[in-house]
This record gives C-alpha cells, sequence and structure tokens, in this order.
C-alpha cells in the first residue's frame, strides 16, 4: 500500500502537532509516521505533501521532492498546490486501489475518488498510530538495524582476532 498523507490537514486537525513554527509542525508530523508506524507495514510507502507559498525558478515538475529515512516529502511550488499533486499522484498510479489518501478535505477525496484511490479520516489514521501492534513493528525495525550493527561488530572483532593468530 501507499499512503498519501495530506500534510497540512493532519496537522492542522489534531492539537498533538502543535509547536512554536510551521516547520515545527511538519516534523511532529514526520516524526509520528517514522515512530508510530500508522501506515503499518514496512512495506507500506509514505508519501506526505505539504504547500509551499513562494515559487523556486530551479524546482522542476512544480514540485520538489525529499526523503526523510523512508517517508517521501513533496512540496507544491506555489503554482501547483498540495491537492494537485495528491490527484495527479492518484491519477497516474499503475495500481490506484493500492493507494491510501489520508485527509479530510472533502475536495480532495471527490477529486481523487475516480481514480479507486481509496480514503481514510485523519482520525482513523492517526489512531492505528497508538496501536500496540504497530509500536511493535516500529520496535522491530529499529531493533533489526540494531541487531545488523551488532553482527557488523562481532565480525570486526572476529576477523581482527583471526587475522592476530
Amino acid at each position: 500500500m501507499h499512503y498519501i498523507i495530506d500534510g497540512y490537514n493532519v496537522i492542522n486537525s489534531n492539537d498533538m502537532f502543535i509547536a512554536s513554527t510551521l516547520e515545527g509542525r511538519r516534523n511532529k508530523l514526520i516524526e509520528f509516521i517514522s515512530v508510530n508506524r500508522p501506515h503499518g507495514s514496512l512495506r507500506n510507502s509514505v508519501t506526505v505533501v505539504f504547500d509551499c507559498k513562494s515559487k523556486n525558478p530551479y524546482e522542476s515538475d512544480g514540485y520538489n521532492k525529499s526523503h526523510y529515512g523512508s517517508i517521501e516529502i513533496i512540496f507544491s511550488d506555489g503554482v501547483v498546490s498540495a491537492d494537485d499533486i495528491i490527484a495527479e499522484i492518484a491519477d497516474n498510479a499503475k495500481n490506484p486501489y493500492e493507494i491510501i489518501i489520508v485527509t479530510n478535505d472533502k475536495g480532495i477525496r471527490r477529486r481523487t475518488a475516480p481514480s479507486g484511490a481509496k480514503h481514510e479520516s485523519v482520525e482513523i489514521f492517526l489512531s492505528k498510530g497508538f496501536k500496540p501492534k504497530n509500536a511493535e513493528r516500529a520496535s522491530e525495525a529499529a531493533s533489526i538495524g540494531v541487531k545488523e550493527e551488532i553482527n557488523e561488530e562481532f565480525e570486526k572483532l572476529w576477523l581482527k582476532k583471526r587475522s592476530e593468530k
């Protein structure tokens, strides 16, 4: 599944994303997604889309992309809106039935419904982030990385000891 998240719709709908700056609010959302995994499985991808008010002439395709871990973050360019980007992703998907759009915006829901994409309310999405099994999955993902680091460290120590003999 591919979760497409209407970023500002989510952060403006819940007090858990209150911060002194807009950047802080966005960071809280990204942190919530990466830590609590409301999108479930590690195989599910996540794209968070935000509007941007200023036009950057060096951006291409009407938006710019960045990543925070496995989370793709898209900022519109001020001409193309976040709604347009979300609709474009849904409309151009090879399998739109594997897309879940997280928003309470009825306009986006109406606009993307013909593509076949599914919709999930912000409240449902956020509530899944507090399910124990999602916390376990996030813990497992972290522990897999830690296990790999430990194994690499043991391998280095073992190879060092073997070379000293």
